[in-house]
């Protein structure tokens, strides 16, 4: 299966898990296979791995426990709380104080998991469709960089894979430096970076300035130097519009970029 492919099956399948409250390793599978027929795409059963499903599962499942177990601390600290405020007990009123910052710790830990990605701290797909779009749509008028490492796959198969989560890293840290812009991985080596108060102008002057710090680093294996570069599109989006038509215009214009230098004299 091609990675455009991919991709699809992927956003669709998403997109229809969504509303069910609880997604097990079979619904997942049974939902990708659906999507995949009506893309008319050949799936082998055995690329769908058990123990993948099962790993992210288990996160969701995780997650769901915790803000259960945060909810009813939040109740009892209510009910300590009115306790407190109607019996004028100020020791206890500030028992509820102590408990109720423990809590926000913990719930500000429970948006980390849910939010963030794992590797490089930026936010993750789920955060995008929940903050940033309604109904798949966008809620505001705005900017959209689509970002993407050139020849990651090289990286990753001449230096290793550790090689190249620092390369992820060191670039989500140079892409959240972008003015007004949330930094989203959207997938492998393709990152969204997003402003709803900046233009296009505005955003393509700190894209432009990232590729050129970026072409100023050298990264480190074993002895050998090597140098990384990305490819970006810009595009402006409305409230309202559809966040996919958005993404294939400005993956689109990526790919362009990628395609110009691939034609450069080496």
């Amino acid at each position: 299966m091609d990675l455009n492919a991919l991709k699809v099956l992927t956003n669709d399948t998403i997109k229809a898990i969504r509303k069910f409250d609880i997604v097990t390793p079979e619904l997942f599978k049974e939902t990708f296979l659906i999507k995949a027929q009506e893309h008319n795409i050949s799936i082998d059963l055995e690329e769908l791995s058990d123990q993948t499903t099962d790993i992210a599962l288990h996160k969701i499942y995780e997650i769901e426990k915790e803000t259960r177990a945060n909810t009813r601390i939040l109740k009892k600290n209510i009910d300590m709380a009115t306790t407190a405020i109607d019996n004028e007990d100020k020791t206890l009123l500030s028992q509820v104080q102590k408990q109720m910052e423990a809590l926000n710790r913990r719930i500000q830990i429970l948006e980390e998991q849910i939010y963030l990605d794992e590797l490089t701290k930026a936010f993750n797909r789920k955060w995008l469709f929940e903050k940033l779009l309604i109904d798949e749509k966008f809620t505001r008028n705005g900017t959209i960089a689509f970002v993407d490492v050139d020849k990651f796959k090289h990286i990753n198969d001449t230096y290793g894979h550790v090689t190249g989560d620092k390369v992820l890293a060191m670039l989500t840290h140079l892409l959240m430096h972008v003015e007004k812009g949330y930094t989203i991985r959207y997938g492998g080596d393709e990152f969204l970076v997003i402003a709803t108060d900046a233009d296009y102008t505005h955003m393509e002057e700190q894209i432009k300035k990232l590729c050129t710090k970026l072409n100023s680093k050298k990264f480190r294996y074993q002895g050998n130097t090597f140098k990384v570069h990305i490819s970006y599109g810009v595009v402006e989006f409305e409230a309202g519009q559809a966040f996919q038509e958005i993404l294939e215009q400005v993956d689109q214009k990526m790919y362009r970029h990628k395609q110009s230098k691939d034609q450069l004299p080496a």
